[in-house]
């Protein structure tokens, strides 16, 4: 009998570790980004909704 076909595939899962996200958190500070941006990056990346995209200068948000 061949066994080949009970070959259960798992998915490999990377994780950044606390140095890391400190390490992206200081560098996305001084990149010039505000701290509900550098979250709002961080909330992306552990979770892939929300990708941020950048608004146009000069619009005004008050109507």
């Amino acid at each position: 009998m061949e066994h080949g076909s009970n070959i259960i595939e798992e998915e490999a899962t990377e994780m950044m570790n606390v140095v890391e996200v400190a390490r992206m958190t200081e560098c996305l500070k001084a990149l010039g980004l505000s701290d509900a941006e550098i979250l709002v990056v961080q909330n992306y990346i552990a979770t892939g909704v929300g990708l941020p995209t950048k608004e146009p200068t000069g619009v005004n948000k008050t109507n």
